[in-house]
């Protein structure tokens, strides 16, 4: 049974329409095409849906997995719930997901669990207090995992913050070791990522120590399409560096034209928020 084949059943038990039940979030035509299995609904889209039918993520996917397999898709479509919740700064979408997930009958569920506190705790602002407990749990998450693959990539990359900068380039270096020569996108994508977010907390606590070795190996990864923004990053912040040892307004130049280049393809807000770090660190 597919995801569009359930919805129907849930709605056929309601007895109402096609409109009634997608009351507007996708349009009728489109969620028509959904229960006939001829669209993918988005992990947003659906659970909006669900919610405005009184109907419980859990219970929902919990249906749909007795009646097929459904395991990969159920992990992903909760994964992209929680990654849409997160960007939308959403936390209490995100404690409603953790809650089913660590109430509900999901393969690694406290692993997936765990991941969704880290990215609330990636929510808190200053005067919020840590949870303690989760940061350490996942920095030993990362240590403890036998081999470097690209979950583990992205587990770190996404949680670098959370930790002193010394373990981070301790994790950063065995990744580079292991991944530098991968050909595999994922890997170099992630790996990518992983630079530019050490180069800009080097950057943030004016610690330059680890800085040369970084952009060195950033060389190494060669340039394709999908790249294009965590190369860009990396630029950047080799720019920033490059000015902190020169104090040359042409490398703030070359900053300014690669946030300009960033606007121009429609990231405009990242733009923005790339020109105050740069305002932040030339003050």
């Amino acid at each position: 049974m597919t995801i569009g084949e359930l919805l129907r059943e849930y709605r056929l038990e309601k007895g109402v329409t096609q409109k009634q039940f997608a009351d507007n979030i996708v349009s009728t035509s489109y969620y028509s095409k959904v229960e006939k299995s001829e669209h993918r609904i988005t992990a947003e889209d659906l659970i909006a849906i669900l919610e405005h039918n009184n109907i419980g993520m859990w219970s929902f996917f919990r249906k749909l997995s007795l009646k097929g397999d459904f395991q990969y898709s159920q992990h992903t479509y909760i994964e992209d719930a929680v990654m849409n919740a997160y960007y939308n700064s959403n936390k209490k979408q995100l404690e409603n997901i953790k809650h089913q997930v660590e109430h509900g009958n999901i393969p690694n569920k406290e692993e997936l669990s765990l991941i969704i506190s880290g990215w609330i705790e990636c929510m808190k602002t200053g005067q919020d207090l840590p949870d303690v407990q989760v940061r350490e749990e996942l920095k030993e998450k990362i240590f403890n995992v036998p081999s470097i693959d690209l979950n583990k990539l992205t587990l770190f990359c996404n949680f670098m913050e959370f930790y002193d900068l010394d373990s981070n380039f301790y994790i950063t270096k065995q990744a580079i070791s292991k991944c530098i020569d991968s050909t595999d996108a994922d890997i170099q994508e992630a790996l990518l990522s992983i630079i530019s977010n050490l180069l800009y907390l080097s950057i943030k606590e004016g610690n330059y120590n680890y800085t040369d070795y970084l952009l060195q190996n950033a060389q190494k990864i060669s340039m394709k399409p999908r790249l294009f923004l965590a190369k860009m990053l990396i630029a950047l912040y080799g720019n920033l560096i490059k000015y902190h040892f020169e104090n040359k307004q042409i490398y703030i130049d070359k900053c300014r034209n690669l946030t300009e280049t960033i606007k121009l393809v429609g990231m405009e807000s990242y733009s923005n928020t790339l020109n105050k770090v740069i305002d932040n660190y030339i003050k």
